[in-house]
């Protein structure tokens, strides 16, 4: 029969191996959650990456429009002006032809 030191050293072993196993699946757990926690953290990262530069070529984009706007707006309002600085003088004319044919087929109003 095998001696007591031989049995007592193989059951040491076989502790020694299931701590082992133990340790390694402990540790495996951890390297798993840490992972886990690591992608969902870049997860998050790059969700706020994509906001950020969402609202920044919106933000970019209304200001194109509103510097074209802009741009429209005083180009409009030289072309009004030029219109009413070109046309203005036509107004003392037109208002004493209006006048005259009013007065010509009305009369005067002073009967």
């Amino acid at each position: 029969m095998a001696d007591n030191s031989t049995i007592a050293e193989i059951k040491a072993a076989e502790t020694q191996a299931a701590n082992a196993v133990l340790k390694a699946r402990e540790d495996a757990a951890k390297k798993l959650n840490r992972a886990s926690a690591d992608a969902e953290n870049s997860l998050k990262e790059a969700r706020q990456n994509a906001a950020r530069q969402f609202r920044d070529k919106i933000r970019r984009a209304e200001e194109a429009a509103e510097a074209k706007a802009k741009s429209i707006l005083s180009k409009r309002e030289a072309d009004a002006k030029a219109f009413y600085d070109k046309q203005k003088g036509k107004i003392p004319g037109a208002a004493s032809f209006i006048t005259e044919e009013v007065m010509k087929r009305y009369g005067s109003g002073q009967a």
